[in-house]
């Protein structure tokens, strides 16, 4: 029997998917809801109807933010198997929640931004699928917390 091992900067691998679904414990084909009244409000702002839709991670999401925000990235504060637990957590218990748009491979996308600060600010960013229903995983990163600049005074 071999030792399941987190990834890590020092051996970085690719996060096998069936290993983050046992860690979070969600339930089959990782989709979960977590859509509260906070959400359809800010959605239906933008003329979407989130009814029936669903959390949605996919491997290649998880490989994304792994390959761009991880071990082997630039990133000041890369992300670690353990951040990726945090998922249900930081959408449940957000600070705040934008919609927004960016550029996939294929196509313009809306997407939601969830902010949380947990001793650093993370950033979970879930792409707005309209035809299959649900909200997809499409980056996840972390940064440090930004210290308030002091005001000049005009003295």
């Amino acid at each position: 029997m071999t030792d399941k091992k987190p990834y890590d900067k020092e051996h970085p691998t690719k996060i096998p998917f069936s290993e983050l679904v046992e860690l979070i414990g969600t339930s089959c084909d990782y989709k979960f809801c977590i859509i509260d009244e906070e959400l359809f409000e800010l959605a239906a702002r933008h003329d979407i109807d989130l009814t029936g839709y669903k959390h949605v991670i996919e491997t290649t999401g998880i490989q994304h933010s792994v390959n761009r925000h991880g071990g082997r990235s630039n990133d000041r504060e890369p992300l670690s198997l353990k951040d990726y637990l945090l998922i249900p957590f930081i959408i449940r218990n957000r600070d705040k929640v934008s919609v927004s748009t960016t550029m996939t491979k294929r196509h313009e996308a809306n997407v939601l931004v969830y902010e949380k600060q947990i001793g650093l600010e993370f950033y979970y960013v879930e792409e707005i699928r309209t035809g299959k229903k649900s909200l997809a995983f499409h980056t996840m990163y972390k940064r440090e917390i930004k210290k308030p600049t002091p005001e000049r005074s005009n003295a």
